[in-house]
């Protein structure tokens, strides 16, 4: 058999098994809101509650400079009324949930080290929990949550399926005992559980120069660092596994996660990284998977990490932050600014956007960046051709009263 047919036959191996368990556990394998919504229905008044805990949670989690603390707290009151049972739980897993948890399970269930001892970070209703047990049934699986009602419901799900191996705790992840009292552990899995528990920033990066995300992810983004991923790191023993799934809609993001796991001593193997864009509340948010050894050796750096993210392949991290990389390959090569305008919004909006002209050999490019995050790289057919077109935009706003600073041209 070739190699091409072993790699789909290992493929096909991790989805028949993550498909069979999400059907022991009667969950489905794909985005489902049916139970979600007849619960609703049943009970308008407490499903309101809980929407209203997680726009209140999703709204200062986005917010800049937003403390880790209070990100926790409103995660916490949200999930206290999510878990007041386990189908709930279960329900609200099938309509948010499940599509990640499928993606990751294929993957752990092909890729997975060995374990003895496997903590499970920010376990919720057990889902993974139960599944890492039944598929290593002589380690001890051990799932926290800060959330008692989550334990709650993941020991519940761990009866129901027969996972005995299974055990879980009301911890704070986030903040975990220098010495744990259960012993150290030799595989740790978290699974969005460190953004939400706000172990790094969930907002956009602001970056010194709004209008460069890639400055960010050279300099300042290389150094984050978490105290409280630091400490959960040391419940691993010297050399064991580190494996993380979570949200990284914007490239800093994975950065930022990834720089903390290297300075928490988490030496990364990049080849096992990746990304998975996964469709939430209708739009593609991108995830980011992250592998490593804990070590007092990192063979992996910071920039090498930079240089992992920044060749990732759209569509991750979204059209914008791939067309800036592309306009520094553009000015890396040769190219000169030739043409530029910085058009100011206010009163109407804070807004700052600025349009360039870059000419390299008898190429014409448009480069058109806003203090808002877009980023634009588009090719024209003659450099006067684009210099007519972006004239005839800045005089319009020019002569609605804005205010136009020519920089160049």
């Amino acid at each position: 058999m070739g190699k091409q047919s072993r790699r789909k036959r290992e493929r096909d191996g991790g989805l028949k098994a993550a498909h069979g368990y999400f059907r022991r556990v009667g969950l489905p394998t794909r985005l489902d809101g049916a139970a979600y919504r007849r619960l609703a229905v049943a009970d308008p008044a407490s499903f309101r509650r809980l929407s209203d805990a997680e726009d209140e949670r999703l709204a200062l989690a986005e917010q800049p400079g937003a403390d880790p603390g209070a990100v926790h707290a409103a995660a916490r009151a949200q999930y206290e009324l999510l878990y007041r049972d386990l189908d709930t739980a279960l329900a609200d897993y099938a309509f948010r949930s499940v599509a990640i948890a499928n993606l990751w399970l294929r993957w752990w269930s092909e890729h997975h080290p060995p374990a003895t001892r496997l903590l499970d970070v920010g376990c919720g209703p057990g889902v993974l929990t139960c599944a890492y047990a039944l598929a290593l049934p002589d380690a001890e699986v051990v799932g926290v949550d800060v959330v008692p009602e989550a334990v709650a419901c993941a020991e519940e799900l761990a009866r129901r399926v027969g996972a005995g191996n299974a055990s879980f705790a009301v911890a704070d992840y986030t903040a975990p005992p220098a010495a744990p009292p259960g012993g150290e552990f030799d595989q740790l899995v978290a699974v969005t559980a460190l953004g939400d528990g706000g172990v790094y920033p969930q907002h956009r990066p602001d970056d010194a120069d709004p209008f460069s995300s890639v400055a960010g992810i050279d300099g300042p983004g290389q150094k984050f660092a978490a105290p409280a991923l630091t400490a959960l790191a040391q419940r691993l023993s010297r050399g064991g596994r580190c494996l993380v799934f979570d949200r990284t809609p914007y490239a800093a993001q994975a950065v930022w996660l990834g720089a903390a796991l290297l300075h928490a001593g988490i030496d990364l193997d990049l080849v096992l990284a990746g990304v998975e864009p996964i469709v939430e509340a209708g739009e593609n948010t991108t995830f980011t998977r992250f592998a490593g050894i804990r070590t007092d050796t990192a063979a992996t750096s910071t920039a090498d990490l930079a240089r992992w993210v920044k060749a990732v392949k759209p569509p991750a991290y979204g059209k914008a932050w791939h067309d800036e990389l592309r306009f520094e390959r553009l000015k890396a090569a040769g190219a000169e600014l030739v043409w530029g305008a910085e058009i100011n919004y206010a009163p109407y909006s804070p807004m700052v956007e600025r349009r360039e002209i870059w000419a390299r050999d008898s190429e014409a490019h448009g480069w058109v960046t806003t203090s808002q995050g877009l980023r634009e790289l588009t090719r024209g057919a003659s450099v006067e051709a684009v210099v007519a077109e972006y004239n005839a935009y800045v005089k319009k706003w020019a002569a609605s009263g804005l205010r136009v600073r020519r920089y160049r041209g």
